[in-house]
């Protein structure tokens, strides 16, 4: 068979499997389960593009046609999708705080020293860990001599240099107290000024409808705080999915991280190359970014992410 013939029977496959996914993400409202497809719209978008570009050396005029719609409507869902990223800080604005959030999944010592060799280097003003289990107890007292004040326990977990007056927990009910929590968070009194840290974990994608509620928990919560909030934590989804759009739009909560993936770093011992931003801090009205960045690999499947922060007065 010739080789044109290949190419064209593989970009009409491809755009057979591109209208289904996008039929998917548009239903992701309706059935939930359906938006984990959106987590890859990007890589949907690039995998169009380069179906568009075999197409026009083909030349033909239905493949071209065909590929340049579905990318057009694989643009126009992502596109409205990206919007709701926190302001800007104004240039020169001063650091109100910096938060940093990790995913503890590793094992062994070198994990724990890599963490805490990173927090000692970064210097965060307070932390939110994600999957903390009974076998860190020992690595938290050590921290305790950087953030004396700490909140939350097996799951989630809050260190704080500054002072914590008021904190609790947000759970999932009818769950075992090991799997039912989805959000501790904390009151930082920040030199006189009260900010709500939350600290988030919500389920994966491959149980959406506990995600869907999760994450309607989480909203009710932030919509119920008047003053300055930062919720940061592993949400499981992408800043483009129904899900993370619309938790956005309802509590008014702008992110810091639309692009830098976090996820998959590895998996057991094999270095990955990250592809999905599912790490995130999102702030209030209140407060404006002013730098995200990534951290290295602390042995974990998840990247840390560091955020630099500022009081809008």
């Amino acid at each position: 068979m010739p080789i044109s013939k290949l190419l064209n029977a593989a970009i009409i496959a491809g755009c057979l499997f591109a209208a289904a996914a996008l039929v998917a993400g548009v239903l992701a409202d309706a059935y939930p389960a359906l938006d984990i497809v959106n987590n890859g719209l990007p890589f949907l978008v690039a995998g169009l593009a380069v179906l568009l570009l075999l197409s026009l050396v083909l030349r033909s005029r239905m493949l071209i046609v065909t590929t340049g719609a579905l990318l057009a409507v694989a643009l126009a869902i992502l596109i409205p999708n990206l919007a709701g990223a926190a302001p800007k800080a104004a240039n020169g604005a001063e650091r109100f705080l910096r938060i940093a959030t990790f995913n503890m999944w590793g094992k062994g010592d070198l994990h724990e020293q890599k963490v805490e060799d990173f927090l000692a280097e970064t210097k965060p003003d307070a932390v939110v860990l994600e999957e903390v289990r009974w076998k860190h107890e020992d690595f938290l007292e050590r921290m305790k001599a950087r953030y004396p004040f700490q909140a939350g326990g097996h799951g989630l977990v809050i260190l704080s240099k500054h002072p914590i007056v008021d904190k609790g927990r947000l759970d999932r009910p009818n769950e075992p107290y090991w799997r039912s929590l989805i959000v501790n968070w904390a009151r930082l009194d920040v030199d006189g000024t009260p900010v709500d840290l939350v600290g988030a974990h919500m389920a994966r994608p491959f149980y959406p409808v506990q995600q869907k509620s999760d994450i309607e928990t989480l909203t009710r919560f932030v919509r119920s705080r008047t003053g300055p909030v930062i919720v940061a934590g592993d949400f499981n989804a992408t800043p483009w999915t129904h899900k993370l759009r619309r938790f956005s739009a309802e509590t008014g909560l702008g992110r810091l991280n639309t692009y830098a993936p976090t996820w998959p770093a590895r998996w057991r011992a094999i270095p990955l190359l990250q592809l999905l931003p599912i790490d995130n801090v999102f702030v209030s009205q209140h407060l404006a970014k002013i730098d995200l960045s990534i951290g290295p690999r602390l042995e974990s499947d998840h990247l840390p992410v560091i955020a630099d922060i500022a009081l809008v007065e």
